[in-house]
Parts: C-alpha cells; sequence; structure tokens
C-alpha cells in the first residue's frame, strides 16, 4: 500500500465529504420562492401607497409680519387622521413659522372627488413671510 492510497487516508482522515447539489427541482422552488416574495412586496408596496395622503398647495396669504395662511388640499381615507405640517418661509427661504393641523372626519358635503377636502392653515411667523406651504403629511396612529 503506497502513501497515498486512498484507503489509507479514507482510514486516517475519514470518508470525504459529499457536496450537496441543488437539482433542478430545488432551483425551480428557489425561483418560485424568490416570485412570491416579489409579489407580496410589491403589493405591500401598492396598498402603502394607496393609504398615504397626498397634499396640493392651493395658495398662500402673509396676513402680517406675525401671520401666514396656507391653503392646500388634501386627499385621504374617509376615516383617516391626517396631520400636515405647514411652514412659512421668508425672503431667505429660512423658516419663519410652523405649525402642525390635524384633519380627522371630513363631513360628506366639504369632499370633493376622490376624498378631497380644501384646508386652510394659520401660521404665527417671527418674521415676514414670503409664502406658506405644506412641507408634509402623515397618518396618525
Amino acid at each position: 500500500m503506497s502513501i497515498d492510497s486512498p484507503e489509507l487516508l479514507r482510514d486516517r482522515y475519514g470518508a470525504p465529504r459529499r457536496q450537496h447539489r441543488i437539482g433542478t427541482r430545488g432551483w425551480i422552488g428557489l425561483v418560485v420562492l424568490a416570485t412570491l416574495l416579489a409579489a407580496v412586496f410589491v403589493a405591500w408596496v401598492v396598498t402603502a401607497r394607496q393609504a398615504a395622503p397626498t397634499f396640493k398647495d392651493i395658495g398662500y396669504e402673509v396676513v402680517s409680519e406675525a401671520r401666514a395662511t396656507a391653503d392646500f388640499e388634501l386627499t385621504k381615507r374617509p376615516e383617516d387622521v391626517v396631520t400636515c405640517a405647514v411652514r412659512a418661509l421668508n425672503q431667505e427661504h429660512a423658516v419663519v413659522g410652523w405649525v402642525e393641523v390635524t384633519v380627522g372626519t371630513v363631513p360628506e358635503d366639504r369632499l370633493g372627488e376622490g376624498g378631497t377636502s380644501s384646508h386652510r392653515a394659520a401660521v404665527r411667523t417671527t418674521n415676514l413671510a414670503t409664502t406658506a406651504v405644506v412641507e408634509s403629511c402623515w397618518l396618525e396612529g
């Protein structure tokens, strides 16, 4: 028996490990699993976007050095409670006023197409504002 004979090596170190290979069925299973996960992710993203409130700035008015108003439209589901952050900016685009407006259930007579309603937010300012806009809106709870 030679020094490198397979029997001598197997006796000394044990049988070599078998390599596990993924067969055709295994690859098909992985592809199906990846496809299902991608479909669930896409459905989750679409559902989350439909539930998110949207807003559109309509106008603003600088009432005085200490006050401005922002007019905006908000689209949301009727049962949702939404808070919108409204900010007033000065000529250098610095924030000179900030307010959070919470909108709950809106009466049917105030709802427009697609659940859109109009709102006005009054913002107290520290200096003269040149504009007032909605920064973001989010669902409460």
